[in-house]
């Protein structure tokens, strides 16, 4: 039947009753582990890259649906790549009878089938990965330790995780170790993973307790400014204001400061010593280096010659992100009629632009002042502004 839908329509596949399966040890692996088979047939393997002159072929693709790992793939009992929940794996094989094997650890899924010329045949692995290699879900956490620290899952890397934002793993049922390290300190612990299980660890007590840290206060003084991100050995440990400081324990050590105001930033080397109060006030430094907080649309200089207005309007952004920036220049004038009457009037100009994040862009508006003569102006304005 499996082949006669092949040549019908390509159709998908899932493995059935040909599938064998290799009993679980006590030891699995994590995502991004693979375990090759102890039999590997050295002769040439009927998977294609160029393809030579006179070979006929089909496509074979290999999937594990949603199970969450990457996991090596053997035609024929040999490499052909790898395939994860993310990325099918597409393949051309030589026509003909092969089989096809995908693992998770010690658990082996091997279907046979019959590859045919212009066919594409799917194989999809899911169903019986999640029967026979179930997995389950691992959290490991640090509580409010501020720190950014690398975690590892049988001695491998798993990610990193940092203060009150847990790593959360899909790792293979059964016995693993996790690890973490701050700097040469490292903290490991035993868990056991059960099917559709989550398993939680916090490290946060015992980093708290284990290494040795002190505090630190970050202000930025009489600066009126809310909610500035502060970093520290370039994590971020939170958001300081006027009048709020933010205090954090750090372990001891040499560690970098650093407050932003868009893009400029202020920023300061600090020696964290056992059991002491340190504090870094960024207020004076603030106040000097940062002119504009926020985007701003000024007037830069305005030149009158007869009734023709010219003004230079600059465009300021500040932000750490590109702004389209508009903004309205307005005008009060007076001139003389033809009966020698004075009179008030006004004019506007509307000017739109782009400016890049940090930086300026100046504009020139043109304003004819028209009525009659004898012209005299007020200062313009800038009125009616818009930051995207």
């Amino acid at each position: 039947m499996i082949a006669g839908c092949i040549l019908a329509t390509g159709c998908v596949l899932k493995p059935t009753a040909n599938a064998t399966k290799v009993p679980v040890s006590s030891a699995t692996t994590i995502p991004l582990t693979t375990v090759q088979p102890d039999t590997v047939n050295q002769a040439a393997v009927p998977v294609l890259g160029e393809i030579p002159e006179g070979i006929t072929f089909g496509q074979l693709n290999v999937s594990i649906g949603e199970y969450n790992d990457l996991l090596p793939v053997y035609i024929d009992n040999m490499s052909a790549g790898q395939v994860s929940a993310e990325k099918m794996l597409s393949l051309k094989v030589g026509e003909g009878m092969h089989s096809v094997k995908v693992c998770s650890g010690s658990v082996c899924e091997v279907v046979e089938t019959e590859i045919k010329s212009g066919i594409k045949t799917t194989i999809d692995f899911e169903t019986r990965l999640k029967t026979d290699a179930p997995q389950g879900s691992l959290v490991i956490s640090i509580g409010d330790y501020s720190a950014n620290l690398p975690v590892l899952i049988d001695n491998t890397s798993a990610g990193t995780v940092t203060a009150n934002k847990a790593l959360e793993q899909i790792i293979s049922m059964g016995n693993h170790t996790v690890k973490i390290c701050n700097g040469d300190n490292c903290f490991s612990q035993n868990v056991t993973i059960r099917p559709g299980n989550q398993t939680s660890i916090d490290f946060g007590e015992r980093l708290k307790n284990d290494i040795t840290q002190g505090s630190l206060s970050v202000s930025i003084g009489g600066y009126n400014a809310e909610n500035l991100p502060v970093r520290i050995d370039n994590l971020s440990v939170g958001n300081v204001s006027l009048g709020k400081p933010v205090t954090i324990r750090l372990k001891e050590g040499n560690h970098t400061v650093q407050v932003c105001v868009g893009m400029i930033c202020e920023k300061e080397e600090v020696n964290i010593q056992f059991a002491k109060q340190s504090s870094v006030d960024f207020g004076d430094r603030l106040k000097a280096d940062v002119e504009f907080p926020s985007p701003v649309v000024r007037i830069a200089s305005s030149v009158l010659s007869g009734q023709d207005l010219t003004i230079e309007v600059e465009f300021i952004n500040p932000d750490t992100v590109d702004h389209t920036m508009a903004a309205t220049v307005s005008c009060v004038y007076s001139y003389m009629d033809s009966q020698n009457i004075r009179r008030n009037d006004a004019v506007q100009k509307r000017i739109t632009t782009t400016v890049t994040a940090g930086s300026r862009d100046t504009q020139e508006a043109y304003l004819y002042l028209g009525g009659g003569t004898n012209v005299m102006v007020s200062d313009p304005v800038i009125v009616d502004v818009v930051v995207k």
